[in-house]
């Protein structure tokens, strides 16, 4: 799943904010999108599967749901021109990247401040029957 959001992010996020291939690990402590303004990380997914519906005979329909956290560091003081455009892209992600066997996408964001930086936390979740 990682990979093809990276994909549709690759071909879609044409402005100053762009995907980094790599994973949001810490250097020295420090998370790599905290150094590296204007790039998008995608952490591996997690996958995590949950009963949809309880039957009587123990025969439960299970779900999977498959989630993959990203996050963006941006400039607090001067917002980007292009923020907007970044963060509809990003949504569209969420149905643009292929994943058939889904039947719920969603997708959202949180921000924060850090001194001068905010920071995008966001989240993308697919449903799937187990």
């Amino acid at each position: 799943m990682r990979t093809a959001l990276l994909t549709y992010l690759t071909a879609n996020l044409t402005g100053t904010i762009k995907p980094s291939q790599e994973l949001p690990f810490e250097e020295s402590g420090i998370p790599m999108y905290l150094r590296n303004m204007r790039r998008v990380y995608l952490d591996e997914p997690v996958k995590e599967q949950v009963e949809l519906v309880p039957t009587l005979d123990d025969t439960d329909i299970n779900q999977t749901v498959t989630t993959v956290r990203g996050y963006l560091t941006l400039d607090a003081k001067t917002r980007n021109a292009d923020l907007d455009t970044a963060l509809s892209v990003m949504a569209a992600a969420k149905n643009g990247a292929t994943n058939s066997d889904s039947f719920r996408k969603e997708f959202d964001y949180t921000t924060r401040m850090d001194t001068d930086r905010i920071i995008y936390e966001f989240e993308y979740r697919y449903y799937s029957l187990a």
